[in-house]
């Protein structure tokens, strides 16, 4: 059935859902629409339907949003990765103070400013001298009109100063002198010949002095050059020398540090703290049971000890295996927050973790960069840090190693209070954001 409409002479007040004009109820709020039960239940259910499929469209597109958000901000986390700076080089997020006023506030350029006194040449005394002594060239030594020759005066020298390096490769070809026995010498259970001993070489009848293979170890490991670089120098030289024997060489060393790398382990072993991290590294060796080429170099820092271990895991058992030889009733380990360290923890009771701060505002960095939303929070905290690097470095600075820490000085302790009271700062305030 078809509606019918009314006038309501009687109706004044406008219906909520309606506007007004000129301040007096509308004509449609005056009009009555009269339907059928049927219909009404109709409308009523597609008005409830229509709702629904509002409400679903509103949170399909709310999570649309917040997944897109996310989408962006992973792509930005990992830009900055692939072609960002290091945020501990460079902090990618400015404190308002360091941005200045503007986009075109002035940087400091790097190197020597202008203006600036200058530190001068840097003095050798331990390089060798080798004089030498220069004259005028032929024809310069006397007068071009007379011919008198000019007085050597060496009042009036002048000295310059070159630094040379030279390198070169050369054959050492040693006459080892040999003697006859004395035709009147009769004594039994003497040579008949004799001559100088051979010289001394690291490897048995090898070509190469103890000189090639000292350049060879600190090329290789102090100075971090490649073999192929080491070998096309050498090429340079006009010393070829084949990949083969270089490597066979360095393999033939290995014994030789042993003893300085078990003196190292044990001196590393007495020491209390440490500094531990591990990364990737591709080493061309097979292995039954390992697929692919990924290696692990770890490294354990001490006070005076630096040692590198390369394993083909990356488990909690190759930090184990180390720190099983600690001499000390309680280490202190400084590093990320891999897992394998956790495990370590929790199995050694004499080993306690200390997360690298380096690491924690690397998150606020990332996650500011990430989320605009959350920049200014990112740099609030990141202020908070370095303020505790600030602090540390001020307590550093009057610490003395010989004195046990119940023992130090009272600027010690002044500095050890403020940076106690900034820690604590630092941690109700993260319990305050996480309550929220």
């Amino acid at each position: 059935m078809e509606g019918t409409t009314r006038l309501d002479p009687s109706a004044e007040r406008p219906h909520p859902c309606l506007g007004t004009a000129g301040g007096k109820g509308s004509r449609f709020a005056r009009e009555w629409v009269t339907i059928s039960k049927q219909e009404h239940i109709d409308l009523r259910a597609r008005a409830n339907y229509w709702e629904a499929q509002h409400a679903r469209a509103k949170a399909q597109v709310e999570a649309l949003t917040q997944e897109v958000a996310r989408k962006e901000a992973t792509i930005k986390d990992l830009r900055q990765r692939l072609f960002g700076k290091k945020s501990e080089k460079h902090g990618p997020l400015p404190s308002e103070k360091e941005r200045g006023d503007g986009d075109d506030a002035p940087q400091r350029k790097r190197g020597q400013q202008p203006g600036c006194a200058g530190h001068g040449r840097t003095p050798r005394p331990t390089l060798p001298v080798v004089a030498e002594q220069h004259a005028p060239a032929d024809g310069q030594s006397a007068c071009p009109h007379c011919g008198l020759p000019y007085r050597r005066t060496p009042a009036l020298d002048e000295q310059s100063t070159v630094i040379e390096e030279q390198v070169r490769a050369y054959t050492r070809r040693i006459t080892r002198c040999a003697y006859t026995r004395d035709p009147g010498c009769c004594c039994e259970n003497t040579p008949a010949v004799i001559s100088a001993p051979p010289p001394a070489r690291l490897i048995a009848r090898s070509p190469f002095g103890v000189s090639f293979w000292v350049e060879m170890l600190l090329g290789k490991y102090r100075y971090g050059q490649p073999s192929n670089r080491l070998l096309q120098d050498l090429a340079d030289q006009g010393l070829p020398v084949s990949p083969g024997t270089l490597a066979g060489g360095l393999q033939r060393f290995t014994g030789l540090f042993e003893p300085v790398l078990e003196a190292l382990y044990c001196k590393q072993m007495s020491e209390t703290l440490f500094n531990n991290d591990e990364t990737r590294r591709e080493v061309f060796v097979d292995l039954e049971g390992k697929v692919g080429t990924r290696w692990y170099p770890w490294l354990t820092r001490s006070a005076s000890v630096v040692f590198y271990c390369i394993d083909p895991s990356r488990s909690a058992a190759v930090p184990g295996a180390h720190f099983a030889g600690l001499q000390g009733e309680r280490a202190i380990i400084v590093c990320d927050r891999y897992s394998a360290y956790k495990k370590l923890a929790r199995l050694a009771e004499n080993i306690l973790l200390a997360f690298c701060r380096a690491h924690v505002r690397r998150d606020f960095l990332e996650a500011g960069r990430a989320l605009p939303a959350l920049e200014p929070w990112a740099l609030d905290f990141k202020a908070r840090l370095g303020m505790l690097y600030h602090l540390n470095q001020q307590r550093l600075a009057h610490w003395d190693p010989d004195r046990p820490l119940a023992q130090q000085g009272a600027a010690f302790e002044h500095a050890q209070a403020a940076l106690q009271a900034a820690l604590a700062d630092l941690h109700a305030e993260a319990e305050r954001l996480l309550a929220q």
